[in-house]
């Protein structure tokens, strides 16, 4: 029983750690927006606020659904980058990073889509899946 309630606090730990990083990584993207107003942005139209919140909360969930894939799709990059036995490790490893990743950005997204922000990370390329 206390092997569980030390799991759960690793688990907890990591997910608080996820959650906060991304919090201070949006925090340092909000500065350097504000850097940038002395020119608008015109290539993209204004959203209204509930559109804005609908992309938000879909890219959190599409982010959570596809986070699995990224522990295909970076072995895959890394060995048409390297070749099969340089890129396999670190392929693997990359892609453990970026599901975590994918997974954390896509519960904060969800968490914080009132919150009327741009999706953190772009959709995950899918055009390798087609046969």
């Amino acid at each position: 029983m206390i092997v569980r309630y030390r799991q759960m606090g690793c688990w907890l730990s990591l997910i608080i750690t996820i959650v906060c990083s991304l919090f201070l990584m949006m925090g340092n993207a909000s500065s350097s927006e504000q850097n940038s107003a002395e020119t608008p942005d015109l290539s993209e139209p204004h959203q209204s606020s509930s559109v804005s919140m609908l992309t938000r909360l879909n890219s959190g969930f599409i982010n959570i659904a596809t986070g699995p894939l990224e522990l295909v799709n970076q072995p895959r990059q890394e060995i048409k980058r390297t070749n099969f036995l340089f890129g396999v490790v670190p392929g693997v490893v990359k892609g453990v990073a970026w599901f975590g990743i994918r997974e954390g950005v896509g519960i904060s997204e969800i968490a914080t889509f009132p919150s009327h922000q741009k999706p953190l990370l772009e959709p995950i390329d899918t055009d390798w899946l087609s046969l």
